[in-house]
């Protein structure tokens, strides 16, 4: 059997049970094909894509009910790569705003490069954050490429795209700017640690040493990200498991397999029922996404959480000594931007971190719709809210820049105290990368 044409079934109404097993050389199957068959309650296939088909054809049909003779990846999606209306708007959105925001931060903090040391640091180390982003933008934009080429026949092409070159090369892509955002960010967030909580010491970020670990970031999130794929044959779970291409810790696979009778009849009049597959335990799917995304990235994010309240906690020594509603005013805005520069972080990978523990110890099962949405709105957050906010931040503190203020003194030459609440407001508003 190599095609089955429109309206096959459309006589046998009251058909309970269809069994399409053993048709390898099965190519074509016209919209309609199933069309009749509502009372159907069981279908065992060998290949999932016929259980797409058949839900085309008959809207109200479980997908549950539908069996499959041969082990599956476990986000098998039917129609289009993003299933609904929603994913295709926030992925076009996403990806533009990432793509062209951090492209104009870049253009701006090269363009601007003026001042001393110490914001030359922050700015070398904003810019290549905004590369990081960017990356991410691009990966966005693969995808929803992708999603306008397959269209509604996505489904039958699946298997195809996720071994392919592209969807490889957006894994690679994917993989490197989300790392390289979680290591820039974390420098970040000690440099700005380092200029405020400790200003006197020698432990300084300068240039010199920020090109170093910048090298560094730069070269562990390429070995994350290419040395994988280049490493894995064909059959790897790398990005087989995912149809956007980004093998996150948010599904597994199964153990092992095993045949078991279904209520359906063998058709070729054997005294047995039918067998079907059925998992006999679940293990991760891929460990390196794991060490990453549940490893690397909960440390991270650890790092740049005491980073900034150890900044909040300096800034409040500092309001004790000078008692003016001038620093109140300044600390509730210190305060307002730390917590955006932690919530959007948080918002970022914190999802994907309980979700991934969550998923890997069995408590929940994510979706193939939901780990999309992830994908799509979660993972990427960061990198399309990052220049907008940090433009934002910076042109209100240019605009609002004042000398510091600092407690009278008798003396004629009073100097600024370093550690006041504006003095880590300026920190923030040039170290502050979103």
């Amino acid at each position: 059997m190599t095609e089955i044409v429109a309206n096959t079934f459309s006589e046998l109404q009251n058909l309970e049970a269809l069994v399409i097993t053993n048709a390898p050389e099965l190519r074509v199957v016209a919209k309609d094909a199933f069309a009749g068959l509502h009372n159907l309650k069981t279908f065992v296939v060998d290949d999932y894509r016929l259980c797409c088909n058949l839900l085309r054809d008959i809207p109200g049909f479980q997908i549950s009910n539908c069996h499959t003779t041969q082990s599956q990846p476990p986000l098998n999606l039917c129609g289009s790569l993003m299933q609904n209306y929603g994913l295709r708007v926030c992925i076009w959105v996403l990806g533009i705003s990432a793509l062209f925001g951090n492209f104009g931060v870049i253009v701006w903090r090269l363009w601007h490069r003026d001042g001393n040391e110490v914001k030359k640091t922050h700015s070398l180390l904003v810019v290549n954050l905004a590369v990081s982003d960017f990356i991410m933008g691009v990966y966005m934009l693969m995808i929803a490429a992708a999603d306008i080429h397959y269209g509604e026949r996505y489904s039958t092409q699946a298997a195809q795209w996720r071994t392919s070159a592209p969807c490889k090369a957006a894994g690679v892509l994917s993989v490197l700017a989300s790392e390289a955002s979680v290591f820039f960010v974390t420098m970040i967030s000690l440099d700005c640690l380092l200029g405020v909580v400790f200003p006197f010491t020698r432990m300084k970020l300068r240039e010199r040493s920020a090109n170093k670990f910048i090298l560094a970031g730069w070269v562990a999130a390429l070995c994350l990200s290419i040395v994988p794929t280049l490493v894995v044959d064909s059959n790897s779970d790398v990005y087989g498991l995912s149809d956007v291409c980004i093998g996150l810790p948010l599904t597994t696979k199964a153990d092992g397999v095993q045949l078991e009778p279904s209520d359906v009849n063998n058709p070729f009049g054997d005294a047995d029922a039918l067998q079907i597959v059925s998992s006999t335990g679940q293990k991760p799917a891929w460990i390196l996404s794991i060490v990453m995304f549940l490893g690397i990235n909960s440390c991270c994010f650890l790092v740049v959480l005491v980073c900034y309240i150890a900044i909040f906690v300096k800034a409040k020594q500092s309001a004790r000594k000078i008692r003016k509603n001038s620093h109140r005013e300044s600390e509730i805005k210190m305060a307002v931007k730390m917590a955006l520069i932690v919530g959007t972080d948080f918002a970022c990978w914190m999802p994907v971190i309980i979700l991934g523990i969550l998923s890997q110890t069995g408590a929940v099962h994510v979706g193939a719709e939901v780990y999309s949405w992830i994908v799509v709105l979660v993972l990427p957050i960061n990198s399309s809210l990052n220049p907008y906010l940090y433009t934002i931040s910076s042109s209100v503190m240019a605009k609002r820049s004042v000398h510091p203020i600092t407690e009278k003194s008798s003396d004629k030459d009073s100097k600024p105290k370093t550690g006041t609440i504006e003095t880590v407001n300026s920190s923030l508003s040039d170290s502050k990368h979103i």
